[in-house]
Parts: C-alpha cells; sequence; structure tokens
C-alpha cells in the first residue's frame, strides 16, 4: 500500500489531466531546424499559461521514423494537457494571438529581438504540411512512476473498438498487467484514452489511444498463469474487442515546469 501511495505522489501533470489536445505534425521537407525555431518561441506563452492556470501542461515529443512509415506520417507529436474540456474550452475562448505573441515577446527580452520573434512566427505556416489534432479523454491509468525527464521515451498504438465493452475490456485485462509491472519496477506507466474530437486531417478510423511509457532495459512481462487471465489476452480476444495499429514511439524533447 505504501508503494502505490508513493508512485500517486510523483503523478507529473501529463498523467493526472483529464482532457488533452495531441497534435500530430507533418513537417515540409527540409523545415526541421525552423520547426525547432518555432516551438523553442512557443514554449514560452505556454509556461506562462500553466503559471496562469489556463492549462496543465504542454510538451513536444519527437516520433521516431519506421521503415513503412507513409509520406504523411507525423514527425512530432505537441500535447496540450487540460484538468477537463471547461478548462480546456475557457482557455480557447480567452485566447488572442496577440497577446501570446505580446508574453512571447515579454519573456524573451533581452534574448530574441522583436523581430526575430515576428519571423520565426510568420514563418511557422511553412514549417508544418499537416496538423492532425485529436482532443482525447482520459478515460484509465495506472500510477506514474517518477517524473517526465527531457529524452524520456513513450510509445502509443491507435486503437478502433470493435465491442461495446472494449474499455472495460482494456482496463479490466491490460491495466492489471502493467500495475503489475509497475509494482516490479519493471514499468512506469499505461493509459487508455478516448478521441472526442478530431479535425478534418485527422484519421478518421481510429476511437481510442493506448499509451505506455516503460523502463530502460526492461524485463520480460511475468505471465500470469489464470487460464482465464491468459484466454481474455489472446490474440483472438483482441482481434474481437479492437482493430490495433503498429506502435510508435515517441522521444520528449520540450516541456513546461
Amino acid at each position: 500500500m505504501k508503494k502505490i501511495l508513493i508512485l500517486f505522489i510523483l503523478t507529473p501533470a501529463f498523467a493526472l489531466a483529464q482532457y488533452a489536445v495531441a497534435d500530430f505534425v507533418v513537417l515540409n521537407e527540409g523545415t526541421e531546424s525552423d520547426y525547432h525555431k518555432l516551438e523553442k518561441v512557443w514554449s514560452v506563452y505556454h509556461q506562462k499559461a500553466v503559471d496562469a492556470g489556463e492549462k496543465w501542461g504542454w510538451s513536444v515529443w519527437k516520433r521516431t521514423a519506421n521503415n513503412n512509415d507513409n509520406e504523411n506520417a507525423a514527425h512530432y507529436v505537441i500535447f496540450n494537457n487540460f484538468s477537463s474540456q471547461e478548462q480546456r474550452d475557457k482557455s480557447m475562448k480567452n485566447w488572442s494571438m496577440e497577446k501570446a505573441i505580446s508574453m512571447m515577446k515579454l519573456g524573451l527580452k533581452g534574448k530574441m529581438s522583436s523581430r526575430t520573434i515576428n519571423n520565426i512566427l510568420k514563418n511557422g505556416d511553412k514549417v508544418k504540411k499537416e496538423v492532425r489534432q485529436y482532443q482525447i479523454q482520459w478515460l484509465d491509468a495506472t500510477p506514474f512512476v517518477g517524473e517526465l525527464k527531457i529524452g524520456d521515451k513513450m510509445s502509443f498504438a491507435a486503437m478502433t473498438q470493435k465491442m461495446d465493452d472494449y474499455e472495460e475490456y482494456e482496463s479490466e485485462v491490460w491495466k492489471p498487467v502493467f500495475e503489475r509491472e509497475i509494482l516490479r519496477n519493471n514499468h512506469r506507466w499505461w493509459a487508455l484514452t478516448k478521441i472526442a474530437k478530431r479535425n478534418e486531417s485527422a484519421y478518421k478510423e481510429p476511437t481510442h489511444l493506448v499509451w505506455n511509457i516503460g523502463v530502460l532495459n526492461g524485463k520480460p512481462f511475468i505471465e500470469d498463469d489464470d487460464f482465464m487471465s491468459k484466454a481474455m489476452r489472446s490474440e483472438k480476444m483482441r482481434d474481437e474487442y479492437r482493430n490495433m495499429s503498429n506502435a510508435n514511439e515517441l522521444t520528449l524533447i520540450y516541456k513546461t515546469n
């Protein structure tokens, strides 16, 4: 019990947020350097927004390329995390580009000229080829071990629900597997999220996203001897409950405090 309490105490805002906006960013060729300049400028605004209680957190993750990627595979994923959809909606209602730019310039005073900031922001539309945006609701999660650090790895898989009780299947069959490994210091976090809204560019098929953060040099997971548990985790049962995409790896490169 003491160990579980410690895990909850260490849980970061990223894992506690109940609602998030995930932007899957596809870059135009040769624009990665400009993209980093853009995010570094925007990071000043996002930190001030977190400090003001307008959101819980912001982070940028670089996706590891796969051999079977198509030409519109995302290069980066940006998360804006909120305590609720209401907080997100309030933040958007009160948001203005003019105010955001003013906050950036104030935060970068003495470090970057106003003209340079304007040029970086103006170039933003040329950097991004496409942004697939998903608003996601956090449904279930394990405790989170430790704190997120730059360089941490996270994986995700897109799920397409096939049965009405799919969410219960993830929570009752798969969540306990990861909870057990967390207690063995062999995993850090598992979470189930549901796609609540998406923009026109976003893929239409997925209904949920499952997230995992493992440990460095992790050991094989313990096999459960319980017949029913093993049967529910079989490939046959997995295929009955949902279609699952290939897993993708992300690396944390920027985040708010």
